[in-house]
């Protein structure tokens, strides 16, 4: 079940994100996952998200909610995540629309290493089977949730996150997660799986 309600408190601050320089590398990349249908829309509720790190910064902007029925995005569709904090659950979030539902599982990846530069979330049925089938790394929480951000942590705490930066939610249905230092290394590291899937069936 494809589920879009935000369940973290937040601070939103109605009016245009900050600017940043790289919206079209990453309105590119999510054309391009739009296009495969890895974002996109079901029975009526958006999916998919993306994010990118700030340079320098824990900061991040994200899509916003529910924009997954949307083919492309202008600028007030990224919303900017100024800061979050994980034990009272809550983002402090500025732009047009409210962050995606995922922000805070975006935020936690960040955290895992200061390298880490851009998040794809994406929802296949086939490659989501596939990942589970061949026991990829995985979590089993609820999407949005505490437990999902806890285990996201837990799941890096002793492992090198580039030898293993994609994993399979178990918890939310169709839903995968691929990062990387850069838009490219992340998009590379997702369609690495999809091969991996095709040569398989």
């Amino acid at each position: 079940m494809i589920d879009g309600v935000i369940k973290y408190s937040i601070e939103h601050t109605t009016k245009s994100a900050p600017d940043f320089s790289d919206y079209k590398t990453l309105e590119a990349l999510r054309s391009r996952l739009f296009t495969l249908g890895l974002i996109g829309v079901a029975e009526g509720i958006g999916y998919g998200n993306i994010s990118l790190r700030e340079k320098n910064s824990s900061a991040f902007f994200v899509t916003a909610t529910q924009t997954g029925e949307l083919s492309s995005l202008t600028n007030d569709y990224y919303t900017y995540i100024s800061d979050y904090d994980f034990s009272s659950f809550k983002v402090i979030s500025q732009g047009r629309h409210r962050p995606s539902s995922e922000a805070l599982s975006h935020a936690m990846i960040y955290q895992i290493d200061p390298q880490i530069n851009a998040v794809i979330h994406i929802h296949s049925k086939a490659l989501w089977n596939f990942m589970k089938e061949n026991k990829t790394l995985a979590t089993t929480a609820e999407y949005g949730t505490s437990q999902m951000v806890d285990e996201i942590a837990s799941l890096y705490k002793n492992r090198d996150p580039f030898e293993s930066s994609i994993f399979v939610m178990k918890g939310h249905e169709d839903g995968i997660v691929a990062f990387g230092k850069s838009v490219k290394e992340a998009e590379l590291t997702l369609y690495s799986m999809i091969q991996k899937y095709l040569q398989s069936a």
